[in-house]
């Protein structure tokens, strides 16, 4: 991915790339059209849901200001849906209405009663999360599921929604961190110590034994490994939350994510637990979720909030470098293609000033502007490809078979539309609240 020169983004990549978000906001504005154009909507889903649009149209409501309505029906049709027993992470039930509604806020009494009917809920699903996690910290056992801890199913999706949400969950909020800082502390294993987020199982199984990870393996993604949690400590400690132990979990996180770059200067998608501690692999793929940008991402968000001006430098750098020579861009979606990739490379040039990474960012902008196809329903094909974590290692299993063309945040064209929005809450960093 050889990049322009900087600059390249010219104000008519920019103007078309927002008529595009907006043309594909419009084609996904009423819940029941697009209910009947993609019969596997999640109702309830953060990646391919209701939320998901209710996200999509607040945020461009903020150029568009009639554009709230369709994000008002979006979130109508979901909490219409919301009853009983609700998903864990943040990215079903209502965790994904709570954090679609407080995006959509203007002021604060704008959900009043929808979130606080939520705030009650997200409550309990910390307190029911971290219950069997404390009976197993509490006596020092070694692994768990990435399911437990990750940005997408697990407690560090919570913990950010929280964090977003700070004035109602204060409490709950320290819990959800107070895990994630013992999470970074190592425990020990047949004599020997491991990290405290070692995963028994591999990552196409996190409940259970994968024969191509007998002793299991130490995950450092973005989306589902450590990398996650520490971007969202950092996030906590940037905005000051005064959780013990906070500063040397950010700090003992990062040392260990800086210990096992590879030759290159990347990071590793994942290590088998046999290989932990010995040369890392090669880097995982080009990709939001997996690999070195994700993991770049996290170390930016430490940067910033350790005031560590070099750190910051340096996860640019491997970003940049990383994307010189891409790995596995499957799409152009959000998860593991060029839309997320973009929003990476805005976000960090935002804060650092990188002309080699604000080249990338362009170079991407322009990309999906070309990629554009009016003539399909949404614009850009759906993902077809696989999460695949780690390039040398195989597969964590088949995202979701989305056809030709789909809404998806993250796999489809809801990820694509406004991976640049200003106001956007940033998942992997959320340091910005809307």
């Amino acid at each position: 991915m050889t990049p322009p020169p900087p600059g390249t983004a010219t104000s008519a990549v920019r103007s078309r790339a927002a008529e595009v978000a907006y043309e594909i906001a419009g084609r996904l504005a009423d819940p029941e059209r697009t209910a009947e154009a993609f019969p596997d909507l999640a109702p309830l889903g953060l990646d391919h849901g209701y939320p998901a649009l209710a996200l999509l149209h607040s945020e461009l409501a903020h150029g568009q200001p009639e554009l709230r309505g369709a994000a008002h029906a979006h979130l109508g049709a979901a909490a219409a849906r919301l009853s009983g027993r609700t998903a864990q992470g943040l990215y079903h039930g209502a965790p994904a209405l709570a954090l679609a509604a407080h995006a959509a806020r203007r002021t604060p009494h704008d959900y009043a009663a929808l979130l606080t009917r939520l705030d009650a809920a997200l409550d309990r699903l910390v307190d029911r999360a971290l219950e069997p996690e404390r009976a197993r910290l509490d006596a020092g056992r070694p692994g768990v599921s990435f399911l437990r801890f990750d940005l997408i199913s697990g407690v560090s999706g919570l913990a950010r929604l929280l964090l977003l949400r700070r004035e109602a969950h204060e409490d709950a909020l320290a819990e959800a961190l107070g895990h994630l800082v013992r999470l970074a502390r190592p425990l020990v294993l047949d004599g020997t110590s491991v990290p405290g987020w070692w995963s028994p199982g591999g990552p196409r199984t996190p409940g259970g034994v994968d024969p191509q990870y007998p002793r299991g393996h130490v995950n450092f993604g973005l989306a589902h490994g450590i990398s996650g949690p520490l971007a969202v400590l950092s996030a906590a400690l940037h905005d000051g939350v005064p959780v013990p132990g906070l500063r040397e979990a950010v700090t003992g996180l990062t040392a260990e994510l800086l210990a096992h770059r590879t030759e290159g200067g990347g990071w590793p998608a994942l290590i088998p637990l046999e290989r932990y501690g010995t040369e890392p692999p090669e880097p995982g793929r080009t990709a939001w979720c997996y690999g070195t940008p994700g993991t770049a991402a996290a170390l930016h968000q430490a940067g910033r909030a350790l005031g560590d001006a070099g750190l910051c430098t340096l996860a640019a750098d491997a970003l940049a470098d990383d994307l010189d020579r891409p790995r596995g861009v499957a799409d152009h979606a959000f998860c593991h293609g060029h839309a997320g990739l973009l929003h990476l490379c805005h976000t960090l040039t935002e804060d650092t000033p990188h002309p080699r990474l604000a080249a990338h960012r362009d170079a991407l902008a322009a990309r999906l502007v070309a990629a554009y196809d009016p003539e399909l329903p949404y614009g850009f094909p759906g993902a077809a490809a696989t999460e695949s974590p780690d390039l040398p290692y195989g597969s964590r299993g088949t995202a979701a078979e989305e056809g030709p063309d789909d809404p998806d945040l993250l796999y489809g064209s809801r990820g694509t539309a406004d991976p640049e929005e200003p106001n956007a809450p940033d998942l992997p960093y959320g340091a910005r609240d809307p």
